[in-house]
Formats: structure tokens, sequence, C-alpha cells
């Protein structure tokens, strides 16, 4: 009995130096896998990666992944329901600072972008049933011509061939069918009377040198004669390669517009306290939501007898921005209504310099 009272405090003094290395879970500091941080709660308070086991079993994976895949569809489709019925109310919330409940505005800018002109270009033509009562002679064009002459557009009209709108006019020809180039033509891209380059070179050299073409009409005047002997009895090739490349820049256009569409509401409301990346919030807000409605709409379209709910999403397309100025900026009705008419025409004007401009390109590197 003496022995075991000497042996036990032994024994203890082993157990106590044995248990020294050992540390309590409920002591142990845990640290974020990514980036090494001191975690005081389930997300790292540095990079916000989750605290979930470096070896996952099977079952942790599922669950894991379930709860990530869950997180991102609500976020996505909560962001949705607000962009689509709520104008203004993203941007107004993302300037207060209250970001972490959306999906953030550029990366949906990109993936609403993507599904748009993925549908624009993947789904069916809507089937239009060729008309017979619409019948424009050449007479009627010559007196669109002058009429637009007199408008000062006649330019412009000038741009696009008589056989192209006739044909248009009498089969109901789109612009996937010009795309495609299934809309037959006839025409010339210029109205030279020079055939060859080598020609017009020597006519231009025959002239005086103030009479000669200036640097800009002599570019445009060189590319159209030779693209008159690229396409040289390849019209419908012309038409096909000039929709598909006028398209394919389409989006870039938008894009390239985006600034200057904040540039606009900054001018309009410059007497008011908002940075311009403000203006740019709304505006990217905006493009998404165009992105989805649009969207929304070529899918509608495939549904016969749904036309009307097309035709009252593209007006709300429109007044839409109207009511995503008056939440964002809180002025009054008739301010509002003045800004919108202003900012509708300046941006019109905005988007026909920019179809122009993707226009001229085209042509330069077809």
């Amino acid at each position: 009995m003496d022995g075991l009272d000497k042996s036990l405090p032994l024994s203890e003094g082993v157990v106590d130096t044995e248990n020294a290395g050992k540390i309590s879970t409920t002591d142990l500091k845990r640290y974020c896998l990514n980036c090494n941080t001191e975690l005081s709660d389930a997300y790292c308070p540095h990079c916000g990666q989750k605290d979930i086991p470096q070896r996952q079993t099977l079952g942790e994976l599922f669950t894991n992944f379930i709860s990530s895949f869950w997180s991102y569809e609500s976020k996505f489709f909560k962001t949705c329901q607000y962009l689509l019925f709520k104008p203004g109310f993203l941007a107004s919330e993302y300037t207060a600072g209250r970001r972490e409940r959306f999906y953030h505005p550029a990366r949906m800018y990109v993936f609403m972008s993507f599904i748009f002109f993925l549908l624009f270009f993947s789904l069916p033509e809507e089937e239009t049933e060729k008309s017979d009562n619409i019948e424009m002679s050449q007479d009627d064009l010559d007196e669109l011509r002058e009429d637009l002459e007199e408008a000062g557009l006649d330019s412009i009209y000038s741009a696009i061939p008589d056989s192209i709108l006739l044909d248009s006019l009498k089969t109901g020809g789109s612009l996937k069918k010009f795309i495609a180039g299934e809309t037959k033509t006839n025409f010339s891209l210029s109205n030279s009377d020079y055939a060859t380059v080598a020609a017009y070179d020597s006519g231009q050299l025959a002239k005086p040198e103030k009479d000669r073409d200036g640097w800009f009409v002599r570019k445009l005047t060189l590319r159209s004669i030779e693209l008159n002997e690229k396409y040289k009895d390849k019209t419908d090739q012309f038409a096909s390669d000039f929709g598909q490349s006028f398209m394919d820049n389409y989006s870039k256009v938008l894009f390239y517009l985006l600034p200057f569409f904040a540039l606009l509401l900054k001018l309009l409301y410059i007497r008011r306290d908002f940075y311009y990346s403000e203006h740019l919030v709304l505006s990217i807000y905006y493009y998404n939501f165009f992105y989805l409605a649009a969207s929304l709409i070529m899918l509608i379209n495939l549904i016969p007898g749904l036309g009307f709910i097309s035709v009252i999403v593209g007006f709300w397309i429109y007044f839409y921005f109207f009511f995503a100025m008056k939440r964002m900026y809180k002025q009054s009705w008739r301010k509002t209504i003045l800004k919108f008419v202003i900012f509708s025409f300046m941006f019109v004007f905005l988007v026909l310099i920019g179809v122009s401009i993707n226009a001229m390109v085209t042509l330069m590197v077809i």
C-alpha cells in the first residue's frame, strides 16, 4: 500500500507530462487555408474564403458544392428580379454601399451581353408572311429621296442602293437574311467612273492639285474600288461578309458608348453631388436590364400568341430608364421628365454616330 502511495504521484507526473504536449481542440487557433490569416468566424476577414476542412469527405464536398451553388443562384435571381421590376433600385443600393446581397453589375454585364448575342444569332428567324400589299416603285423611291434631300438626310439614304430597298420591301427581307446573304442584290459600292485603283490615280494626277480629292475622300474612293474588284459578281458574298462583320462589332459599339452614356448623366446632373463612377454604375445596370429584357423578348417571340407581351416589354425598356433616373436622383417629376427627354435625344444622336462609325470601320476591314 505504501508502494502504491509512492508510485501514484509519479504516474500522475508522467500523465501530466504527456498531456503537456497536447493542446485542447478548443484552444487551437484556426487559420485561413487560402491566405493564412487567423480566423475569428466562419469566413476569413481578409480574403473571404469559408473555413472548410483542407481534406473533405464526399459528403462534405457535396454539401459545400450545393450551398455555394444555391447561394450564387439565389443572389443572381434576386438581382434579376430587382433589375426587371425596380428601376434604379440596384444602382441606389450599390452607391449606398449595400452590395454584397446582389450580383456584381460588371459580372452581370458580361453574362447578360453574352446571353443576348448568343440568343440573337442562335434563335430561328421569326416567320413573317409575305405581303402583297406593299408595293413601292422606283418613282416612289425617287420621291422619298427628294424629301430626304430637303431634310438633309440624302447622304445616308444614298448609301443604301435602290435594289436593296425594293427587294427588301417586296420580299420581307430581314437583317438576318441580309447577314446570311439570302437577300439577292446587284449594286456597286462606288459611284466613281474609275474601275481600278490605277485608273483613279491617273485621273487624279491629270487634275490640277487644287481639284484633287482630299485624304479622306481619296481613302474612301480607293476602298470602294478595292471592294468592287474583290466582290465583282459576288454581291451576295459582300452582303454576308458586311452583315456578319457589322454585327460582330455591334457589341463593341454598345460597350464603347457606355462611358458616354454615363457622361451624359454627369452633364445633366452636374449640380448634384454624384461622382462620375456612380453615374456609370446606373448606366451599367440599365445595360444589364436592356440585355435581359431583350433576351426575354426573343424567347417570348418563340411562343405563338404572346406578341403583345413583347410589345409591353418593349415599352418598358424605353420608359424604364425614366423611372430609374427618378429613383436614383430623387428630383421632381417635372425635372426628371425634362432631363429624360434631353437625354433620349442626345443618346440617340450618339448611337447614330456609333452605328455610322461601325459601318465605316466594317467597310475598311472586310
